[in-house]
């Protein structure tokens, strides 16, 4: 029999990879739901829909995702990141389905120390959609049976035709090279950059996991400035042009951000993704481009 997996939006950046994964993967019934086919903060139409499915398993991919659209309208962040994942988190535990919720790095933007964040460390976010995403958390955990809230950095794609845009970092440096125009990247920032592709093909482990809270993606001890001058390294392999990266002094110069993750309980299951730049060397090597990793300080910086 096939497991059938519902993955809500499917018309975003992961949604979409995600569905086309398990679109083509064998012993899989994939039900790809976009936010115009299914309103998650409408708690009526999202319990009639899961009965009339009745999935094993839920992606929950769909929510509001830009920080700065969450920052200026809260109550929107609040009703799509917060009460869609209740909503959601209520029909898997009618009909008992298992929810594997897609969390995010943002929850550990109020933290004052540098060491990689745990999951069990004491988070308090600082910006709205990290509040929202912890509270989405909470909703999962206690209303979903066994749910998994997965902590994904912020992730990466190379632009390819017919897959929903937004290719992150990579994407970035690839229109900076084109339009000849410099990436300015701050110094006091950390995180790692996750390949999204790396994220897609661990998630039939995923299903497998006890439930909880995970870190989930690269690891990074690099800045912002010095990630983005290897991830323009990588890009100028393919266009031939090296974008230039100019280092932003000022943002987070108060108080430097660390969304750096420890992966250590994700490794402990079997899991790894490696740091970021084993990541993007695969991104590369999955595209056929030929690259060579020339060390961290890249001509192009400034």
């Amino acid at each position: 029999m096939k497991k059938r997996i519902l993955i809500t939006g499917s018309g975003g950046f992961l949604g979409s990879r995600l569905a086309e994964y398990f679109e083509g993967k064998a012993g899989f019934e994939t039900v790809s739901v976009t936010h115009e086919e299914l309103d998650i903060t409408d708690a009526l139409a999202v319990s009639a829909f899961f009965r009339a499915i009745g999935p094993e398993t839920v992606f929950h991919c769909a929510g509001l995702s830009n920080t700065w659209q969450c920052e200026q309208d809260p109550r929107a962040s609040g009703r799509i990141n917060v009460q869609g994942t209740e909503n959601i988190a209520r029909a898997c535990r009618e009909n008992a389905s298992r929810l594997i919720f897609m969390s995010s790095d943002q929850v550990y933007t109020g933290t004052d120390s540098m060491e990689p964040n745990k999951e069990s460390d004491r988070v308090k976010p600082v910006n709205v959609y990290g509040k929202d995403k912890r509270r989405a958390e909470e909703a999962a955990l206690l209303l979903a049976k066994e749910a998994v809230c997965l902590r994904l950095t912020w992730m990466y794609d190379h632009p390819a035709q017919g897959r929903t845009p937004g290719t992150g970092l990579l994407g970035q440096l690839f229109e900076a090279a084109d339009r000849g125009t410099p990436v300015l990247s701050p110094v006091n920032d950390y995180r790692g950059i996750t390949y999204v592709w790396d994220v897609i093909r661990s998630m039939e482990r995923v299903m497998e996991l006890p439930g909880g809270i995970y870190n989930f993606g690269s690891t990074n001890r690099r800045n912002a400035y010095e990630t983005a001058g290897i991830f323009a390294q990588a890009a100028a392999a393919e266009t031939g042009i090296l974008a230039e990266v100019k280092a932003d002094r000022n943002r987070f110069g108060a108080l430097p951000r660390n969304l750096t993750i420890d992966t250590e309980k994700m490794t402990s299951c079997g899991l790894q993704l490696g740091d970021t730049l084993e990541g993007l060397k695969r991104c590369m090597n999955d595209y056929r481009v030929r690259w060579r990793y020339q060390g961290d300080r890249a001509a192009g910086q400034t």
